[in-house]
């Protein structure tokens, strides 16, 4: 594929029956699409990214009919974590025209963190980013993290859980000699570790598609 205009066309999306791509690759990823997002269990999972020259394309599947949206159907990616409080979900949000998305996941069917879909995700993440890179510049935005004003709630909440969860226990340990604080001090530390972890790798900056945040990967 070459970086050039001709290489990169803009079209309408596809829906089943879509043609026989030439170049398939396949990641058995969990995604979250336009519509539903609460769920108990997440049925939808497997996106392939298709090398077809103008026909170059990303795949999934929505009630059993396939979606095939080109390249060129892609305004932005936005690569961020999230948490439930005990482990780092990593999610990459494909933003399409026509205020469609889809958000590809390292998380399994729960929602919860998956660590044998974390290398599938990373593979999957640089191979779609080596594609884009492709596109003319400024056909396509990458943004890593959360807005300014979520970024800064976030912040917030974060300092107050600090004060409440760590500061205080351990005021009442090193000053009070009330080792009994002990006990929340190492539990509040558990529990505020993966927000602080979350609220540092979701600070809103933008990014070169050829060296996407390695922090959103991991």
């Amino acid at each position: 594929m070459r970086s050039s205009q001709n290489t990169i066309r803009y079209a309408s999306p596809k829906t089943d029956p879509a043609p026989t791509p030439s170049a398939s690759t396949a990641f058995d990823l969990y995604y979250l699409q336009n519509g539903k997002r609460f769920f108990w269990r997440n049925p939808n999972h497997g996106v392939s990214l298709i090398d077809d020259g103008r026909e170059s394309a990303i795949l999934w599947h929505n009630e059993g009919k396939a979606i095939r949206r080109l390249w060129t159907d892609i305004v932005s990616i936005n690569m961020t974590a999230g948490t439930t409080g005990k482990e780092i979900v990593n999610n990459c949000r494909i933003n399409f025209r026509g205020s469609r998305f889809l958000v590809v996941t390292d998380g399994g069917a729960s929602g919860e963190v998956d660590h044998d879909r974390t290398p599938v995700y990373r593979d999957f993440v640089r191979a779609l980013h080596r594609r884009l890179a492709l596109a003319p510049p400024g056909a396509i935005r990458y943004v890593a993290g959360d807005t300014q004003t979520r970024h800064t709630v976030m912040l917030v909440t974060g300092v107050i859980a600090g004060l409440l969860f760590i500061a205080t226990p351990l005021v009442l340990t090193l000053f009070l000699r009330d080792w009994r604080a002990l006990g929340p001090l190492a539990a509040g530390t558990v529990f505020v570790w993966p927000f602080f972890k979350v609220i540092g790798a979701n600070r809103p900056r933008d990014y070169d598609p050829r060296h996407p945040p390695g922090e959103l990967m991991d």
